[in-house]
Parts: C-alpha cells; structure tokens; sequence
C-alpha cells in the first residue's frame, strides 16, 4: 500500500502511479482537497474557492485523476480544512457525486480514518473518493478562521 500526500504535483503523483505498477502494487491512498469536483455548496464553498484559489483547486483536481482508474485500489480523501485538537476523532464521510457537509476536521481524525482504512477488513473504501470532515461543523467558514 502505498500513502501520497502531494496534492497537487500530477508529475510526482505520475511517477509514483509508474513505480507502483513496475512493482505491481495497486493499493493506494491519496490525500487532495475539498473542491475538485466542485461539490463545496454555498456560503462555504465560495470562501474556500476565495482562499484556495480556483487555479489551484483546478491543478489538485488533475492530479486525483491520475490514480482514480481501474489500475489502481484506489482511496481519495478529499481533505476538508484541517486543524488539531487531541482527543477529536470523529469523521464524517461523504461519496463522489454527493455535496461536501462540515468545514474543518482534526488531524487526529483523519489518522483515524487512515487506521480505519488500512484495517478494514472489507473492501468498502476501495474505488471511493471521500469527502472528509467532522460531524456537525456545516457552517460559512471553519471555526478557527
């Protein structure tokens, strides 16, 4: 299995993807951003546009492409944003196709959801893109903004 934190960089994600397949590994779990599919409604998806930057919510999105195909057991974790707090776990989900609910999410529970994945002893986060954040957190911008 192998775990990609390069959100936007298609060349290195590219070259990994070549790696994987010339050692016939096909598990993966990519880290990006909420946005690239334009699934952030309303008041909050305007402010994370406004601070993300469309050009670069457009260059992440690219990137994703490169291992959501047939060739790769693939997990895309569309990252709300992220803050710390200890002790905060809890995730909340959303499917491809679905809009993205919650503003921010601890670091904590995205180590969480990691651990979850790579212990689950089924296939259900297999060929997913997740949108990822915390319960109860739908509002205009995160909480530490």
């Amino acid at each position: 299995m192998v775990f990609i934190t390069a959100a936007g960089d298609t060349a290195a994600k590219q070259r990994i993807a070549a790696a994987m397949q010339a050692a016939d590994v096909t598990r993966v779990i990519d880290t990006s951003i909420l946005g690239i599919f334009d699934e952030v409604p309303g008041a909050f998806g305007k402010w994370n546009a406004r601070m993300v930057g469309v050009s670069r919510i457009r260059q992440v999105a690219e990137a994703t492409r490169v291992f959501e195909n047939e060739a790769f057991d693939y997990t895309i974790l569309r990252l709300t944003w992220l803050y710390n707090q200890a002790g905060t776990t809890a995730y909340l989900l959303t499917q491809r196709g679905e809009p993205f609910v919650g503003t921010q999410v601890t670091r904590q529970a995205v180590a969480q959801l990691i651990v979850d994945i790579v212990t689950a002893p089924d296939e259900r986060f297999v060929q997913k893109s997740l949108g990822v954040s915390e319960p109860n957190t739908d509002w205009d911008k995160p909480s530490f903004y």
